[in-house]
C-alpha cells in the first residue's frame, strides 16, 4: 500500500483514486475531543461519523442515527441508530478486529468530551446544555468516576435519550459537530494518550499511517455503512493522502505540476495569476482547473485578551482601553485590503456574524481615519505617543503574513507600531487558549450554521480554556441577551436578540474585526464529485478522481 501510494503521481499520472492534498498549517491530533480547527476537522470527517450530519445544503440529515424525535418543548430527544455500523478494524479489538457501533458508544463519546481528564476544548459544546454534564465533570475533576451523565439514558443497544436543562433550538446541529464524533472505549483505552495518533472511527476511510510533517494517509473502508443512490457502497476513492508542505509557493508549483488533486486556499500572489478582476477563474485556465466557490459562514479578526489578571493581559493597553480597540478598528480599510491584497477573496467584516445567517444587524467599523485619530487621542494616546509597540502574533500562512502587513502600515500611519510574529497554527492556538499572548489573528468557522454559535464566543461561561470565549469577554448584558435568545424558539425573536447582542460585542470591541471569508477551491479537471458549502466541509465520499488520459 505505502509503495504504490508513494509511487504515483500524477506529474506522470495522478494516484488512481487516491486524493491528495495539502496542509499547510499541520495537524496537532486527529481525537475527536481536540477538532477545534480546520486542519483536524478535514480529516477527521474522513474518519468518524456522528448521529446527524449536514447535506450540502447545510440542512440535518441521519447519520449513526436513522430517525430521532423531541418532545414539544425541545428539551427530550430520542435517538434510533442503525444496527449496521461497524468500527474500523484494529488491534484495540483483540482477535475479533473490529465490532458493531451502539448506542453505549454514542454516550461514552460525549461523556469522553465532558470528562476533565480529556481536557477537551469542545467542552463547551454539552456543558450548560445536558442535565448533568456539569456534574459529572465537576465529579471528574475532582478525580472521581461517576457512572454517567443524569441527562444520557441508553436503554438499549440501538437507542440514546438527551435531557437536556433548558430548551436549545440547535441541539441537532450540536450533534452534528466534531466533538459528536462516536469513537470506541476499546481504542481509546488501548492507545492511551496516543490515540489522536491512531484514531478508529466509522467513517468512509480508516487510519493507515501517519509520518508527522511528512504525511497522513487515510484508507478506504470497505465496511463503510452509507451507499450511493445505486446502492454502491462508499467511498469511491481507495486513500486520501495529507502532505504537510509549509511553503505555500512550493504547494502551488506541486499543484500545478498534478500531484496535489485540490488547492484548498489561494494565496493573493496566485489569485492574481490564476483570477480575473471578478475574482473568477480565468479563461486561459477553465478548461485546466475548475474553481469551486461558496460564501463562508467565517469571520477573521484579530482576539484581544481582556482578562487582565493573566500577566499578558495585565500589560496590555488593549485589555484596558475600549476606545483604543475602537480606534484601531476604524483605522482599518478592509475595502482596499480585500480588493488589492486578497484580490475580492474576501469581503468586509460588518461586525461578528456573517451576513447570511438570521440576527445578522449590520453593525459595522467603517474605515474613518479622523474617527481613529480621535479616539487614540482620547485614550490617552495622540498620535500614538506614549503607546508601546504591540506585538501581533500571527501563524505562518503567507496570507496572513500579506493582511497583517497592510493592518501594520495602516495603524502605522496613526503613531500605533506593530510588531509581527509568526508562529506554527497548533502552537499558535495553545497560546491563545492558556492565555499567554495578548494579541493574536485567528477565524472563526461555524461549527454549524446558526448565530448562536458564533455568539456563543462572547458568553461569559465560555471563557477559555474550557470553551471559545478565547478574549474572555465578560459583559452582563451580553450574557443576559445570550440567555434570553437560547431560550426563545421563535427564529424572529431570537433574531432581535442576537442582533442586540452582537451590537453589545461590536461596540466592546474585544475583536479587531477583518473580514468575513469567501470559500474557494482550485481542483484538477480529473477531481468528479467534490462540492463546497458555507460550512467550508471537505466531503470526499462520492469523490472520483477519473482515468488519466
Amino acid at each position: 500500500m505505502a509503495g504504490w501510494i508513494a509511487g504515483c503521481t500524477r506529474q506522470q499520472a495522478h494516484p488512481a483514486d487516491v486524493f491528495v492534498y495539502n496542509e499547510p498549517s499541520g495537524i496537532a491530533s486527529l481525537d475527536p475531543a481536540q477538532a477545534s480547527y480546520q486542519a483536524a476537522w478535514w480529516a477527521g470527517q474522513q474518519l468518524y461519523s456522528g448521529l446527524v450530519d449536514f447535506d450540502t445544503a447545510l440542512q440535518i440529515v441521519p447519520a449513526l442515527a436513522k430517525w430521532w424525535s423531541s418532545d414539544s418543548r425541545l428539551r427530550r430527544w430520542r435517538f434510533v441508530l442503525r444496527n449496521d455500523v461497524w468500527f474500523h478494524e484494529d488491534p484495540c479489538f483483540g482477535q475479533q478486529r473490529t465490532r458493531r457501533c451502539s448506542a453505549w458508544d454514542v454516550r461514552y463519546s460525549i461523556e469522553r468530551i465532558l470528562d476533565a481528564r480529556t481536557r477537551s476544548p469542545g467542552l463547551w459544546v454539552f456543558l450548560n446544555r445536558i442535565r448533568g454534564a456539569r456534574a459529572f465533570h465537576d465529579a471528574t475533576r475532582r478525580g472521581e468516576r461517576p457512572a454517567h451523565c443524569e441527562g444520557i439514558r441508553v436503554p438499549n443497544d440501538t437507542t440514546i435519550e438527551f435531557e437536556l436543562i433548558e430548551p436549545f433550538a440547535p441541539f441537532l446541529q450540536l450533534l452534528a459537530m466534531p466533538y459528536a464524533w462516536v469513537v470506541p472505549r476499546e481504542a481509546v483505552e488501548y492507545y492511551g494518550d496516543r490515540f489522536g495518533e491512531h484514531p478508529v472511527g466509522t467513517g468512509p476511510f480508516r487510519f493507515g499511517w501517519w509520518k508527522p510533517d511528512r504525511e497522513l494517509v487515510l484508507v478506504r473502508n470497505e465496511r463503510y455503512w452509507r451507499r450511493d443512490e445505486h446502492g454502491t457502497r462508499l467511498p469511491y476513492l481507495r486513500a486520501v493522502r495529507i502532505e504537510f508542505v509549509r511553503d505555500q509557493r512550493t504547494e502551488f508549483a506541486e499543484f500545478r505540476r498534478g500531484r496535489y488533486a485540490m488547492l484548498a486556499s489561494l494565496d493573493p500572489a496566485f489569485a492574481n495569476v490564476l483570477l480575473d478582476q471578478q475574482g473568477q477563474l480565468a479563461s486561459e485556465y477553465a478548461g485546466k482547473y475548475r474553481l469551486l466557490s461558496a460564501p463562508a459562514l467565517s469571520t477573521e479578526y484579530y482576539g484581544i485578551l481582556l482578562d487582565t489578571t493573566l500577566p499578558a493581559g495585565r500589560e496590555s493597553p488593549l485589555a484596558r482601553s475600549q476606545l483604543l480597540r475602537q480606534a484601531l478598528n476604524y483605522a482599518i480599510d478592509r475595502e482596499r485590503i480585500v480588493r488589492y491584497v486578497l484580490r475580492g477573496m474576501a469581503y468586509p467584516a460588518r461586525g461578528v456574524l456573517p451576513p447570511p445567517l438570521a440576527g445578522y444587524s449590520g453593525a459595522c467599523y467603517q474605515y474613518d481615519r479622523e474617527r481613529a485619530r480621535t479616539l487614540l487621542a482620547q485614550a490617552g494616546y495622540p498620535h500614538g505617543q506614549g503607546l508601546p509597540e504591540l506585538q501581533l502574533v500571527i501563524s505562518t500562512s503567507s496570507r496572513t503574513l500579506s493582511i497583517a502587513e497592510a493592518v501594520q502600515e495602516q495603524w502605522a500611519e496613526l503613531g500605533v507600531r506593530v510588531e509581527l510574529q509568526q508562529v506554527d497554527f497548533p502552537r499558535l492556538l495553545s497560546m491563545v487558549r492558556n492565555g499567554e499572548i495578548a494579541l493574536w489573528r485567528t477565524s472563526w468557522i461555524a461549527d454549524y450554521p446558526d448565530a448562536e454559535n458564533f455568539l456563543a464566543l462572547f458568553h461569559s461561561a465560555n471563557i477559555a480554556p474550557r470553551g471559545p470565549n478565547t478574549t474572555r469577554y465578560r459583559n452582563a448584558t451580553a450574557d443576559d441577551l445570550y440567555r434570553q435568545a437560547i431560550a426563545t424558539a421563535d427564529p424572529a425573536q431570537r433574531s432581535q436578540l442576537f442582533g442586540l447582542l452582537e451590537r453589545q460585542v461590536v461596540g466592546d470591541a474585544p475583536w479587531i474585526f477583518l473580514f468575513h471569508g469567501r470559500i474557494v477551491r482550485l481542483v484538477h479537471g480529473f477531481v468528479e464529485g467534490l462540492t463546497v458549502d458555507p460550512l467550508d466541509r471537505l466531503v470526499l465520499e462520492r469523490v472520483r478522481i477519473a482515468p488519466s488520459n
